[in-house]
């Protein structure tokens, strides 16, 4: 009974609302079926088994963490999601993945021990020495991967992007600042939305572009240090060693003269400071309280509040509209003459031409 920890009282009444974690505990919650004869009853316990009480355990500590914890255990972020498609409790979504994993798992697989590296790994190294003392191993063994992203290798991305600049990361990997939104509204964690994130990337890219298109994105959003871990994580001792990616090389845009992108949008915001936002709004024809709630909605980091500004002034504008002229125009308005010259500059590299000059 010590896994369950301490009863506050001698006797609980019947019917508390405390009894339900414990008659989880039991099995008492489950509809019961016909035992089986004895003769009848084979049982097989796979080294190291994980018993109903400990999966329980674990469940009730994961809160809305959970789905993170099932790729640590080596489920598919796909596979983890389908627990959470019929809007059951946290708890019982967590208590379903986990007896899963448990059922799926190889028969040779150490199920203690590889649950307590887990739940290292998932910072919850307290619960790991309370349920399984003398087991937690100091040094935890990371193997190397291979030369595109599995959901662990994704996970451990995860893991080290800091919550910021998450949103401006998908851009620079080739998502729509819209689906990264959509992203940003069906997950309440920035953990999780993250995580979703780099599925939904990876999924849609080719095994031999994922690990340069990734090492340009974490580059182009200044994450010098994961992207020096990531490549060393999948076995690349330079940059050199990583196969040159075409994503986001010089393009001639096709909508329109001066047609700007997402990530122009995200070069202009990230140059733009928290005091132009209201005014560069106004002169976008933007109303005020639509700007105040833009900022309310998407900052800190202020930085996401402007892409939105632009991408939402964008979206209403007619396809003849020339956005390079006009956002250099309210540059100069805005005093921002430096900036102006950045992005002509910027954009006459990128695709080769300018078509504003004010």
């Amino acid at each position: 009974m010590q896994i369950v920890r301490t009863f506050d009282e001698d006797v609980l009444p019947c019917g508390s609302n405390i009894l339900l974690r414990y008659r989880r505990l039991f099995g008492d919650d489950m509809p019961r079926v016909q035992d089986r004869p004895q003769s009848q009853q084979v049982v097989h316990i796979p080294t190291g088994f994980v018993d109903d009480a400990t999966i329980v355990t674990v469940s009730d500590d994961l809160s809305l963490s959970w789905r993170r914890f099932g790729v640590r255990l080596g489920l598919k972020w796909s596979k983890v999601n389908m627990f959470n498609a019929d809007g059951t409790q946290t708890h019982k979504a967590a208590e379903s993945m986990m007896n899963y994993w448990r059922s799926n798992i190889s028969s040779d697989i150490h199920q203690r021990k590889m649950l307590c590296t887990a739940l290292q790994h998932h910072k919850l190294r307290q619960l790991a020495e309370v349920l399984f003392e003398g087991e937690v191993n100091e040094n935890l063994v990371i193997q190397q991967a291979g030369k595109c992203f599995n959901d662990q290798d994704l996970l451990f991305i995860c893991d080290n992007v800091e919550s910021g600049p998450w949103k401006r990361l998908g851009v620079h990997l080739g998502l729509k600042w819209s689906d990264i939104n959509k992203i940003a509204k069906n997950n309440k964690l920035v953990e999780d939305r993250v995580m979703e994130l780099l599925v939904t990337w990876r999924d849609n890219q080719l095994k031999s572009q994922q690990i340069p298109i990734m090492m340009n994105g974490l580059r182009q959003q200044k994450l010098l240090r994961l992207e020096q871990r990531v490549r060393e994580r999948h076995g690349y001792s330079d940059d050199s060693e990583v196969i040159p990616t075409q994503i986001n090389l010089p393009q001639i845009p096709t909508q329109g003269q001066g047609c700007l992108d997402d990530i122009d949008m995200v070069f202009i915001s990230d140059k733009l400071d928290g005091k132009d936002l209201t005014n560069f709004g106004i002169y976008l024809g933007m109303e005020k309280h639509e700007i105040n709630r833009i900022e309310s909605d998407f900052s800190p980091p202020i930085v996401d509040a402007c892409i939105e500004m632009l991408v939402l002034w964008r979206e209403r504008q007619k396809a003849e509209v020339n956005h390079l002229k006009t956002i250099s125009e309210i540059l100069s308005k805005v005093e921002r003459i430096d900036i102006k010259d950045e992005l002509e500059s910027y954009y006459q590299n990128k695709y080769g031409k300018i078509e504003a000059k004010v």
